[in-house]
């Protein structure tokens, strides 16, 4: 009786067992790669309906692949057998490889992979896994496999949901999303209330393109990624403008799929030039500078340096323009040292942001007070008498004020956007940070060009005219000079306190906020969009103003009914305002753009505007020529 029970109790075991084996594969492993281990679970326990979980585990230093695996690899895949059954596969967020310039997408480590099975599932699905797995060395690997799904694995429904846990959600993550393409490039851009703390994204593939390593900056609640699009025969620079994409934005293990057709980005800055062509725009940019009326009044006190000095000696004169050159150049070093703390801290960038800081403004004010007022003869800068002849005594003439007559010309230069100025300053602020100290140092090599001539060529100095009666009219004049400066450095101020400034004349244009939205809206209505971005203490945007913007062709021709004359003020910081510029690559002012229907994708103007080309592009925003 008992061997009867116990060949009974075996009997049992042997038709309970295979059914239990077979809801799972057991961990599968390659006698090809001993560094990838399978597994292939199925159940039936929710509501009738067939899921599977593919879990794979990876050694150290080793990687597979997501749905789209990027620049290299190959995504995993199953070859079914009979019955092949139509599946739902599902992708967790992956993460991102770069190797030797090539980026792919991808898991470490461990993951879970699950699956759904559409309609009624067979008996028993057997198939092959394809498992790619890189490290040093790629190996492409098949599992064969076969499970018979049952709802005998307790864990099961836990180990599904938390897989599914992981895969992306539709919507969530950001507040607005959108993607524009160029030729050669994507640019996506998405806003988050929440802020950001590591976003990460990741690209589907779209036929022959590849995407490169995305370059992700973050200015407070906005994201925008650039991406390298090239296709995959290194031919050419596919433009994605109008085809459908897919892709997953990640943050903070928080994951969004959405589905997006970019639209037209504006060209590029610099129009894709290469690095040689933007350092001659930036020495190009410099010495411009030296012409623009914010730097004038410092110039001006230089000159009047050299014609107070009895004897002018070669050596003397060139030691004095070297030290200011050696201003300069410390200023702008000082200016890439605040730009890099800035990009580091993930805050905005642009040239003359420090005119945004109340503190900077005050201090300079008082600066430009006390050149004023020793012009005028009302004090006088004396160094205690032992600093003055240990000064004398090593030959130093005073060079630290020379010094410093080139610094405050660099801090004051900055709220001007000279021509190639913009794109030079553009492209260091969004270049590596090596790139970005290289760009500042070439804007400081061009400003310092005519004070270099002089240090060359002392004698350019020397013919100046002899000391007499008439630098006591010089020196009022450089002392009035400074404090125009000084004044208008203290109307800066005002903004900061609580007072709108009132301009001095009434314009006949109805300003309306600047906003993405108001020129959707507005070439929704087939009018035409002009667009001025300005701050206060912008001399070129002041120039502009009264130049061209206030004249009485241009007032007419942005008072038309067809015309939405959109202003910016970037006077204080502005979020949007910054947000607005970064994505049309820019990161000064002035700025203007005009769209409309002849003109959908918007058109850029010089920094320093004229009549006839505003109004010959704003007339070919209508569609008609002018």
């Amino acid at each position: 009786m008992i061997l009867a029970f116990r060949q009974a109790l075996i009997c049992l075991l042997f038709l309970w067992l295979p059914v239990s084996w077979a809801a799972e594969s057991g961990w599968l492993r390659s006698p090809q790669n001993d560094h990838a281990s399978v597994r292939v679970r199925a159940d039936t326990t929710a509501q009738g309906e067939t899921r599977l979980l593919i879990d794979v585990k990876l050694e150290n230093g080793w990687k597979t692949y997501w749905r789209s695996p990027g620049e290299g690899g190959i995504a995993p895949s199953i070859a079914w057998k009979e019955n092949s059954p139509a599946v739902n596969w599902f992708w967790p967020t992956p993460a991102r490889f770069d190797v030797a310039g090539i980026t792919t997408q991808g898991y470490h480590q461990r993951v879970t992979f699950p699956l759904r099975v559409q309609g009624k599932a067979p008996a028993t699905l057997a198939g092959v896994l394809t498992l790619s797995t890189c490290s040093n060395v790629c190996l492409l690997t098949d599992y064969p496999f076969s499970v018979t799904p049952s709802s005998r694995d307790a864990g099961f429904a836990h180990d599904y949901a938390q897989a599914m846990g992981r895969i992306p959600l539709a919507q969530g993550l950001t507040d607005t999303l959108q993607a524009d393409a160029r030729p050669g490039e994507l640019i996506v851009t998405a806003q988050r209330s929440a802020g950001w703390t590591d976003p990460a994204l990741f690209l589907d593939s779209v036929g022959e393109v590849d995407f490169g390593k995305p370059h992700i900056r973050v200015d407070s609640d906005t994201m925008r990624a650039t991406v390298p699009v090239h296709d995959s025969w290194g031919e050419g620079a596919p433009d994605l403008r109008g085809q459908p994409l897919t892709l997953v934005l990640a943050d903070n293990e928080v994951a969004q799929e959405s589905e997006l057709t970019p639209g037209d980005a504006p060209a590029a800055v610099g129009g894709g030039l290469p690095l040689w062509q933007v350092v001659l725009m930036a020495l190009a940019g410099g010495l411009i500078l030296n012409l623009m009326p914010c730097v004038l009044p410092v110039l001006a006190m230089k000159l009047g340096s050299v014609l107070l000095v009895e004897d002018k000696s070669r050596r003397q004169v060139r030691r004095q323009f070297l030290a200011s050159v050696v201003g300069i150049l410390a200023s702008f070093m000082a200016l890439a040292l605040l730009m890099t703390i800035l990009r580091l801290s993930n805050q905005a960038l642009g040239w003359g942001i420090q005119f945004q800081n109340p503190w900077f403004i005050g201090v300079m004010m008082l600066v430009m007070l006390a050149f004023s007022a020793s012009l005028f003869g009302l004090f006088t800068f004396r160094l205690p008498a032992s600093l003055t002849t240990k000064l004398a005594t090593r030959g130093g003439n005073g060079l630290a004020g020379h010094f410093w007559q080139g610094a405050f010309a660099t801090l004051l230069a900055t709220p001007c956007s000279a021509p190639f100025l913009g794109t030079a300053v553009a492209v260091a602020l969004t270049a590596s940070l090596p790139t970005l100290w290289g760009l500042f140092l070439a804007l400081g090599v061009g400003m310092s060009l005519p004070w270099l001539l002089v240090a060359m060529r002392p004698g350019l100095a020397q013919r100046l005219p002899r000391p007499g009666r008439w630098m006591n009219g010089l020196r009022r004049l450089l002392g009035l000079m400074m404090l125009g400066s000084a004044i208008w450095l203290a109307t800066l101020l005002l903004p900061h306190l609580g007072f709108s400034s009132s301009p001095a004349e009434k314009e006949g244009v109805n300003w309306q906020p600047l906003s993405e939205q108001a020129i959707t809206d507005a070439l929704a209505q087939h009018k035409r969009v002009f667009i001025d971005v300005t701050a206060e203490w912008c001399i070129t945007c002041k120039v502009n103003k009264y130049n061209v913007l206030t004249t009485p062709s241009v007032q007419e021709a942005l008072g038309q009914p067809d015309v939405v004359a959109l202003r910016g003020d970037w006077t204080l910081p502005s979020d949007e305002i910054t947000a607005f510029l970064n994505a049309r690559g820019q990161v000064a002012v002035p700025y203007n753009q005009i769209y409309g229907p002849g003109l959908p994708q918007g058109q850029t103007l010089p920094t320093l505007l004229t009549r006839d080309n505003l109004l010959k592009t704003l007339a070919e925003a209508k569609g008609e020529t002018p």
